[in-house]
């Protein structure tokens, strides 16, 4: 195999670089990194994408220069930015090939963001804020709506979203609005008293899922941290998957401006969502090029990366008196890709639990696998992980991704928990 390495490393392009925006640019290192995918073919049974591209190559003699402009749109609507073939990839940087497919597949959905523009229809599934704020005006009238099949028709016809995809819950009390009413609890003389953690609760727990918010604040104090608590507004991680850069880097500036001072007075940020921390922790430096941004993301831990340190520092409480059981723990992608190992296997463990980690994709990643054009697509990814959960028999089903959360629920049944609500439990301090 004789490839060149590119024109410029893929991390040394910018939001603001001309280069990255432009179209024939873009089409030479498609190319060139297609050719490279196309050589390997190891992550070919990770996603739709690397079928689909090996099919087009295969279908033209002249292989990866056969592929038209059209086959590698095709190929980046089915990538659903998981970015598991980044750790997969043996030609990643320090290689000089320098291939990082997910960052490509970004680079591109942007640019056709840019060309194209973006639906209305697809604009609406990005606003969470305004779509949690709905729901908290009207949780029954909201839920019922997202359980009706006649409106669940007209939802599909009309924004795109799959009949049968699982709309969340949504509850009249925030974690935010909790947090407002209650009083701080730390446990006197714990052992990692000194620490200050600000809670981002992700869009997702502060409207649909209050018990997780409530948890980690429960645990954080338990453990002697002193909390504060910062929700502006969602992190951005939606408008990602639609290309609506400029809406990312807004959210993106109010929330750095939130956690700033916590970050200055030694909190570290601490977020029970991977895609958020994920996207937090990489992308609001590049999305804001601001020395604030970076300090902001220097600080960002996912809840239980930041638990599992304060345990390897020896400053976790290990007393939990209440039995968990065999719990299958499903690994997201996007924690995965943050490279901090399994902090929930060892946390899980050490609280006396059986775990058995359920390393494979729900197929969800953002709002590609709920549209309907893709639902199919997303159910066949995501039938490797309910076998496997299945096969465990488990007493409790764990994730810390509330989109994967949705679709196990969606197949078996049963509604999983974030792995802080079985910590919660171990320590005895739910309700």
């Amino acid at each position: 195999m004789h490839v060149k390495p590119p024109e410029k490393p893929s991390a040394d392009w910018s939001y603001e670089d001309p280069d990255y925006w432009d179209a024939t640019k873009l089409e030479v290192e498609l190319r060139r990194v297609g050719d490279i995918c196309h050589q390997c073919r190891r992550c070919l049974p990770l996603c739709p994408s690397f079928p689909k591209l090996f099919e087009l190559v295969d279908a033209t003699d002249d292989e990866i220069a056969g592929v038209s402009m059209q086959g590698f749109d095709e190929v980046n609507e089915l990538c659903f930015h998981c970015v598991a073939c980044f750790n997969h990839c043996p030609y990643h940087a320090p290689h000089e090939w320098d291939v990082d497919f997910p960052k490509l597949m970004r680079r591109q959905q942007l640019v056709r963001s840019k060309r194209d523009g973006v639906s209305l229809a697809r604009k609406l599934t990005t606003r969470t804020d305004l779509l949690g704020k709905l729901g908290r005006a009207a949780p029954p009238l909201m839920n019922l709506a997202n359980k009706n099949r006649l409106s669940r028709v007209m939802m599909e016809k009309t924004v795109g979203i799959h009949r049968d995809w699982l709309q969340p819950t949504y509850f009249g009390e925030t974690v935010e609005d909790w947090w407002n009413k209650r009083v701080p609890s730390p446990r006197p003389g714990a052992d990692a008293a000194g620490r200050k953690a600000v809670l981002f609760p992700t869009c997702s727990v502060n409207y649909n899922d209050p018990a997780t918010g409530k948890a980690a604040i429960r645990v954080l104090e338990h453990n002697g941290i002193e909390v504060a608590f910062a929700y502006d507004r969602c992190c951005g991680m939606p408008f990602t998957d639609t290309g609506d850069l400029d809406a990312a880097r807004r959210n993106a500036q109010r929330n750095v401006e939130a956690f700033l001072p916590h970050v200055d007075a030694g909190a570290e940020v601490v977020v029970p969502g991977p895609s958020c921390s994920l996207l937090m922790k990489h992308e609001y430096p590049k999305l804001l090029g601001t020395p604030e941004a970076q300090r902001v993301a220097d600080a960002v831990r996912d809840l239980m990366e930041y638990l599992y340190a304060i345990g390897k520092a020896k400053q976790l409480d290990r007393h939990f008196p209440k039995p968990l059981g065999k719990v299958a723990y499903h690994a997201p992608c996007h924690l995965r890709a943050q490279n901090v190992g399994f902090p929930t296997r060892a946390l899980l463990t050490l609280a006396g639990a059986e775990v058995e980690v359920i390393d494979a994709c729900s197929g969800v990643d953002g709002t590609w696998g709920m549209q309907a054009r893709f639902f199919e697509e997303s159910q066949k990814v995501a039938s490797k992980l309910i076998t496997r959960i299945e096969g465990a028999e488990p007493d409790e089903i764990a994730t810390d991704c509330p989109l994967a959360a949705l679709r196990i629920e969606e197949r078996m049944g049963r509604k999983p928990l974030h792995p802080i609500n079985l910590l919660d439990r171990a320590y005895g301090l739910s309700s």
